[in-house]
């Protein structure tokens, strides 16, 4: 799929804005203990959602930001198109794919009884991927190469993988949305 480049990172740039209104609107509000409170024990409270996503910005966001600095050289095109092992990767965690996940272990969150800190880190890691969106719009999304964190050999364009950073969030701050709506019964 081909995209005009400029659209694309609006497009991006206004997602991340989104999920970092809805983050300081709707789980902001709830205390360590709420955001901690999980339906069941198999499945993840509104914390874990958020450091879930914590753990993949601490990789994605700095691999971003050196690949965009090592090739910010190459000159920016208005036309990014999407590339095979992208679009896969997008559909499989857009937010409309209701196929459960498997999640790697390394990639889970491990505790159930998560830090304050959770949801303040979350929302620093947000406004870091607004600045490399930003920066992106300088550099060419189809040139520069990311690689996948489950299989480092597979390298996401930029564009892709600006993309599937985005859709991953939006999943996981639905999923986060939908425990909260489990537990308001429980906090009435």
């Amino acid at each position: 799929m081909t995209y005009k480049s400029t659209q694309l990172l609006n497009e991006l740039d206004d997602a991340v804005k989104a999920i970092i209104q809805t983050a300081e609107t709707d789980f902001a509000t709830y205390s360590p203990r709420e955001l901690n409170w999980k339906p069941t024990p198999e499945k993840w409270s509104v914390a874990e959602c958020l450091e879930h996503l914590n753990i993949y910005s601490r990789y994605y966001n700095p691999a971003m930001e050196k690949a965009i600095q090592e090739k910010s050289h190459l000159v920016f095109v208005d036309d990014f198109k999407s590339g095979w092992i992208g679009d896969f990767s997008i559909k499989s965690v857009h937010p409309d794919n209701t196929k459960k996940q498997k999640t790697l272990k390394r990639l889970a969150p491990v505790h159930s009884e998560l830090p304050p800190t959770v949801l303040e880190d979350f929302l620093t890691y947000q406004q870091q991927l607004r600045d490399i969106i930003s920066k992106s719009r300088n550099v060419n999304l189809n040139k520069i190469k990311i690689a996948a964190e489950v299989a480092k050999l597979l390298k996401l364009r930029l564009g892709d993988c600006l993309r599937f950073v985005v859709a991953h969030e939006q999943r996981h701050i639905q999923q986060a949305k939908a425990v909260l709506e489990g537990m308001s019964p429980l906090i009435a």
